[in-house]
């Protein structure tokens, strides 16, 4: 089975951010600090998050960036992309960087780190290490999915499931997402249509929002109220999307996405979450 290990954001200040993650949801939490900058991770057990410093040459601006994803043998996904998406490419990635050895992208542009679950050395010498080298758990407090806006889902859908192995998730037939899993997480696939974003400022195409599950979302929520209490106004690494008019238009088109979310949120990079129970 394939698995999306982890999720990718540019952060102005990566250590604070990923404190709050690893505090609120009980995620194992690793600080870097290397001649590109501070940077940190924290995992749940099963998906990484890691955030990157905006260095020169990164792509921005801040926010949610690119995901991983692990597979059982890495030149069959390079064959059925060669064979069946010809304007797909992929490079090597640097040495300089964990958790994938390949850059890939989808049909709509998207990026996506790919790497063999045993690490093929003809193919890149990247070595996955730190929380990367963790078992997996289970805990109740977990990443659920991953959203994903794109022009074309439909198309985008079949190559995960063609080249990843992700596998299909029943939909209804009024239903414009497409979501497929790897067994445990979810990849969500939203239709991206500029006239969405009326009222409030227009993303790209991109990765959309992250999805929490936890065991009581009310519970959860008064903790992160606790804990960004303690910043000063404006320091904040989280809010919740409940203030200005754009954040509650926000805030609503995550729940048409995530329906069953109970508090829809946004981190300092600018990075949104749902939470449901």
């Amino acid at each position: 089975m394939p698995k999306l290990n982890h999720i990718a954001c540019i952060a102005q200040d990566p250590q604070t951010v990923a404190k709050f993650y690893a505090t609120i949801f009980n995620m194992t939490l690793e600080r870097k600090a290397s001649i590109l900058g501070f940077s940190a991770t924290a995992r749940e057990g099963y998906v990484g998050l890691n955030f990157n410093p905006i260095i020169p040459g990164r792509p921005g601006p801040a926010g949610l960036d690119h995901f991983g994803i692990e597979v059982e043998d890495i030149e069959a996904s390079f064959t059925m992309a060669e064979k069946k998406y010809p304007t797909v490419e992929w490079v090597k990635r640097s040495g300089s960087r964990p958790y994938a050895q390949v850059g890939i992208h989808d049909p709509d542009g998207q990026v996506v780190d790919i790497n063999q679950k045993n690490m093929d050395k003809t193919i890149s010498e990247v070595k996955t290490d730190g929380l990367y080298l963790e078992e997996d758990r289970d805990q109740e407090r977990h990443g659920d999915y991953l959203a994903l806006r794109t022009p074309d889902p439909a198309t985008c859908a079949e190559f995960y499931h063609d080249v990843f192995k992700m596998a299909p998730l029943n939909r209804q037939e009024d239903d414009e997402n497409y979501s497929l899993t790897d067994g445990r997480v979810t990849l969500k696939l939203i239709p991206w249509k500029i006239a969405d974003y009326t009222g409030i400022d227009a993303n790209r195409p991109m990765l959309d929002h992250i999805g929490f599950k936890v065991e009581d979302a009310d519970a959860v929520h008064e903790e992160i109220v606790d804990y960004v209490g303690r910043f000063a106004p404006g320091a904040a690494p989280c809010w919740l999307l409940d203030g200005r008019e754009k954040d509650r238009q926000r805030a609503a088109q995550l729940r048409r996405a995530a329906p069953d979310s109970k508090y829809q949120y946004c981190d300092s990079n600018g990075v949104c979450f749902v939470v449901a129970d």
